[in-house]
């Protein structure tokens, strides 16, 4: 080899070993120096950790019967890296979701987005139209989680609601949320270049922790039936809105809270108004100068003032009495007669330090800390903010502002023998299997008065009932202790009252020697008759004589009343109502409604049979003959015909048969499709599926 060709040969040997070191260098960077880094952008790329909803944790009653359950709905999403013909896509999104979900498509594209959500929830039609329907590439259904309510409005203000994101925006869902909300978990998948994602064998996943279910102190049965009867109360004395609220005094449990709102009631919709709406109370404010009088012994039993014609000067301002009359008031009779001229003497006697204690003691003028946001605390003045006739006025419930809860509460302490308690509105946060995680104990707040001093004051109340102002909540099974509230509402600004304005009320115990029930109702602004006793106490005793009537919960009518239908025209006739199904209280009350007595047989919580059958005409007065039986006595029933019915309604309808509910497709309005279908043969294991529509759609 000439000496040319060697040199050629050891410089092409040279660049060979530059080349291979350059080469070894770049490798020992990528491979040793930079592997955790390329390796972590490699995963990056291959790899996406997606979240894991948890399911959100239900909501039930004191007899555990749903309040708040989930369901699955449907909507549209898009994953643009797997779009292939874009117009095809947009034009399918602007058919089924319209401008808007074209513009959501649009921007996320342009941010190149892995996952864009297109709608929020599919009707049960459109839904039903997709599922034959090809999709573009692309294009999803998806089930995703939502919240339904199977009371509806009827519990709106105290349940609240849970927003897009699926967190509480108001009510128990807010206060609660964390509990309820549980804890996400993660899934990790593997994407291809094209950016479809694989769930792979090695793929990690982390399950989500399903959050915890409330149970409330609510009781479904006297929560229905007080909203019911408020609405009617309210419509039929044309309020501006009405309230409702009962207790069971022994725990401070929440049984029942209704507000319902009149056409001219102003605020926000679905406003809280036993929490949040401070009024000036009236005569049931007269709870704090009578037991005051008699704990600090102030007045003997049989010790009276002398009343001329229904009013009294008090040193340059006067008090006058709603019914003027002339005689002898002692303390009970002042009381059972709300005789405003007696308590402005009583509280006068008791004092401004002592009244204004006794008034913090009872909780007025501080929350009562109950678990439900926007809680007024009312307003109680300090004595050295009086003016001459305050003393006076207050002892009456004037120149005070309280909310319904904290009278009730107050209430609530006489009839359990003096003690102040917290309101209870949750009782526990438990797990999917029912076992309890955090336990809400009864807190009692002190001692206010003592357990005579209550007895005493009760039976002052029981004479309301029986020889006074309250005379309409009056029961035929049960003595009811209570006191009337009638007073003028303050002008806006605070400046006077204005005429015509009035809040009338009334609170009421039952039974009387032993209260296990403390409610109070009040309507706003009644037009025509305005006394609490004309108009709130019948409100107080429908509700409870509707309630006891179901035989479920802490009152319950005795057995051996025999309700008879009212007496109707002779040889009138009418139709048998439908009440199978229905559990025995609600069924008497209907057809005692409709003028015919009432028969049970059997034992049992539903109707399984009537006779004269449905829809069949009877004479009015003629026993109808009622069959009961447990929802478990056979294995098989027929499916019910649900379509037109609300969430609610159907729910209780399949409950009442032991059949389960697997699905309801959206999340409110009527029933437009089941399965199985109506008429159908099942098991009762059988679970439905239900189809929604909304109202108006």
């Amino acid at each position: 080899m000439n000496p040319r060709d060697r040199n050629r040969l050891r410089a092409i040997a040279l660049l060979g070993l530059v080349a291979f070191a350059i080469l070894l260098t770049r490798l020992v960077q990528i491979q040793v120096l930079g592997h955790q880094r390329y390796a972590r952008d490699a995963r990056s790329q291959q790899t996406r950790r997606v979240i894991l909803e948890p399911e959100r944790g239900r909501i039930f009653d004191r007899h555990l019967r749903p309040l708040a359950e989930n369901v699955e709905l449907s909507q549209i999403s898009v994953r643009p890296g797997e779009v292939q013909n874009a117009g095809a896509v947009g034009d399918f999104i602007r058919q089924n979701a319209g401008a808007t979900g074209v513009k959501r498509f649009k921007q996320g594209r342009a941010h190149h987005r892995v996952y864009v959500r297109i709608t929020a929830q599919l009707k049960p039609e459109k839904e039903l139209a997709l599922k034959t329907t090809k999709l573009p590439e692309g294009i999803h259904i998806e089930q995703v989680p939502g919240r339904v309510y199977p009371l509806e409005d009827v519990a709106r203000p105290i349940l609240g609601v849970v927003g897009n994101e699926g967190h509480g925006l108001e009510g128990l869902e807010q206060v609660f949320d964390r509990e309820l909300q549980g804890k996400p978990g993660w899934a990790t998948l593997f994407s291809n270049g094209r950016g479809t994602n694989f769930e792979l064998p090695r793929s990690m996943v982390k399950l989500p922790d399903t959050g915890g279910s409330l149970v409330t102190t609510l009781d479904l049965d006297i929560q229905s039936v007080a909203v019911m009867k408020l609405r009617e109360a309210v419509a039929r004395t044309g309020s501006k809105s009405g309230t409702a609220v009962f207790v069971d005094p022994k725990t401070g449990d929440i049984l029942a809270m209704a507000t319902v709102d009149g056409p001219a009631a102003g605020g926000a919709p679905h406003r809280n108004r036993v929490v949040a709406d401070q009024y000036e109370p009236g005569s049931t404010f007269k709870i704090l100068a009578g037991c005051a009088a008699i704990e600090e012994k102030l007045f003997a039993d049989q010790e009276s003032l002398w009343v001329y014609q229904g009013k009294v000067d008090l040193g340059g301002f006067s008090i006058h009495d709603s019914h003027p009359e002339t005689g002898w008031y002692t303390l009970r009779r002042a009381t059972s007669h709300s005789s405003n001229v007696v308590y402005a003497q009583v509280g006068t006697r008791v004092g401004a330090e002592r009244l204004y204690r006794y008034a913090r003691l009872f909780g007025f003028g501080q929350p009562t800390r109950i678990q439900l946001p926007g809680e007024a605390p009312g307003v109680v003045r300090e004595p050295s903010r009086w003016s001459k006739r305050s003393l006076a006025t207050i002892s009456i419930g004037h120149e005070i502002l309280v909310t319904p809860l904290q009278v009730v509460m107050a209430y609530a302490a006489v009839a359990n023998g003096g003690m102040l308690l917290r309101p209870r509105i949750a009782s526990a946060i438990v797990d999917e299997a029912g076992a309890p995680i955090r336990e809400v104990p009864v807190e009692p707040v002190r001692r206010v008065i003592s357990e005579e001093t209550a007895r005493k004051f009760r039976s002052f109340l029981r004479d309301a009932v029986t020889d006074g102002t309250a005379a309409e909540a009056a029961l035929p099974w049960c003595e009811v202790a209570g006191k009337t509230g009638t007073a003028q509402k303050m002008v806006e600004g605070g400046k006077g009252y204005g005429a015509g304005r009035y809040m009338a009320s009334f609170v009421g115990m039952v039974p009387a020697d032993d209260p296990k029930v403390v409610g109070l109702v009040v309507l706003d602004e009644p037009r025509g008759a305005y006394y609490g006793g004309e108009i709130a106490a019948p409100v107080f005793r429908e509700i409870v004589a509707a309630w006891a009537a179901q035989g479920r919960g802490l009152m319950t009518m005795p057995t051996t009343e025999l309700v008879r239908g009212e007496d109707p025209p002779e040889g009138s006739a009418g139709e048998v109502p439908d009440v199978r199904l229905l559990a025995p209280g609600r069924a008497r009350e209907l057809l005692g409604r409709r003028g015919f007595d009432v028969r049970v047989t059997g034992d049992g919580a539903r109707v399984l049979a009537q006779d004269p059958a449905p829809g069949e005409a009877a004479r009015r007065g003629a026993t109808v003959s009622l069959t009961l039986a447990s929802a478990t006595e056979t294995g098989e029933v027929v499916m019910p015909d649900l379509r037109g019915l609300s969430v609610r309604e159907a729910i209780t309808r399949l409950r009442a048969l032991a059949i389960p509910v697997g699905r309801v497709r959206g999340s409110s309005g009527r029933v437009v499709d089941q399965s199985p279908e109506p008429g159908r043969v099942v098991r009762r294991e059988t679970r439905a599926v239900l189809t929604l529509e909304p109202r108006g759609a």
